[in-house]
């Protein structure tokens, strides 16, 4: 009985490897032949014709295209390609196109693409330009960017098969590397609170924005109680100062007002569009509005009390920034004290 049991059980084993054995086999067969691919032919081309032309792109003296570039700077750039030739190619990867002809005029679309950003702007130009060429601006600085451009045009030709007069498109398209240097000061200001809960702000915008040449003009706006006590969501601002190292605000254009013995607490607003170099800010309250900043305060002090200071006549609040890039901001602002 024993004996019986045994077999039975060794059977039943068997037979279980044995469908194991179909089912990986099975599972073989459809991955060699998925269900979904039987009796589809699949050609190692397509079977419409889409010519891919190469594309060259460089200056419009004909030199190559420099590996960095100056933000806001205008290049003008030449596209090279077959594309813009009377009359499209005869054939394609050893394929003919009878009867080819452009149905459509080119068309060209050239970008600068911000890899650190993951950002593409689009070039145009408001001035009449033959179609292979474009005036690139890079409006902001990267470390790592690159130009392209890209051209497709239609073409119509006669199938060898069919007869029947068939459509497609021409492409093209390249692209070259390329490092745009920053020449923007930094755009920093503060925030400025008394006991009390009153505040004033001021900071620093680019206007118009992408100038060149040099300098770059900039606005200063300001805002709060502590610049107008009777509306504080007023803006005040102070037009056409120069963005760089000796930007002052004059006390008849807009100051700080404070009262005696006060201690402000102080917010730093640093900006730059690209990449602040935080350890060279400097901020706080000085007894000059030219020149390197002399403080009168500890530098960088979120709290500053005025008890505790020598102020001169006609103290200042000032922000000093540097960028990466080594551009520098100096702003001056009056404080006055009541």
């Amino acid at each position: 009985m024993k004996t019986r049991s045994i077999f039975v059980v060794v059977a039943i084993i068997v037979s279980m490897a044995g469908v194991g054995v179909l089912y990986a086999q099975d599972d073989a067969t459809k991955k060699e032949n998925p269900p979904w691919l039987e009796g589809i032919n699949m050609p190692p081309h397509p079977e419409d014709l889409s010519p891919v032309l190469p594309l060259k792109i460089f200056m419009e003296n004909g030199e190559v295209i420099p590996a960095t570039l100056t933000e806001d700077v205008p290049i003008t750039l030449v596209a090279d390609t077959a594309i813009f030739d009377a009359e499209p190619p005869a054939e394609y990867n050893g394929t003919e196109i009878p009867n080819a002809k452009w149905s459509r005029n080119a068309a060209v679309s050239w970008f600068f693409i911000d890899w650190e950003k993951n950002k593409n702007v689009a070039a145009s130009s408001t001035q009449q330009m033959a179609l292979n060429q474009m005036v690139v601006t890079p409006l902001n600085p990267t470390g790592k960017g690159a130009i392209t451009c890209h051209i497709g045009r239609k073409i119509r030709y006669t199938d060898p098969v069919t007869g029947k007069t068939r459509g497609t498109f021409a492409n093209a398209s390249v692209g070259h590397e390329a490092r745009v240097i920053d020449i923007t000061p930094p755009t920093c200001g503060l925030e400025i609170m008394v006991e009390g809960g009153r505040s004033g702000t001021f900071w620093v915008a680019e206007n118009p924005p992408n100038k060149y040449p040099l300098p770059k003009m900039a606005d200063v706006y300001f805002s709060g109680a502590l610049v107008n006590e009777a509306d504080p969501g007023a803006i005040t601002t102070v037009q056409g100062v120069e963005l760089g190292v000796a930007m002052v605000v004059k006390p008849e254009q807009a100051a700080l007002n404070v009262p005696a013995g006060s201690v402000l607490k102080i917010k730093v607003n640093g900006e730059d569009n690209y990449k602040l170099d935080t350890a060279k800010l400097k901020y706080g309250i000085c007894k000059n509005s030219s020149g390197e900043p002399i403080p009168v305060s500890a530098i960088n002090a979120s709290e500053i009390a005025l008890a505790e200071l020598e102020l001169p006549e006609d103290p200042y609040l000032y922000v000093d920034a540097s960028d990466v890039s080594g551009n520098r901001q100096v702003l001056y602002v009056p404080l006055k004290i009541r």
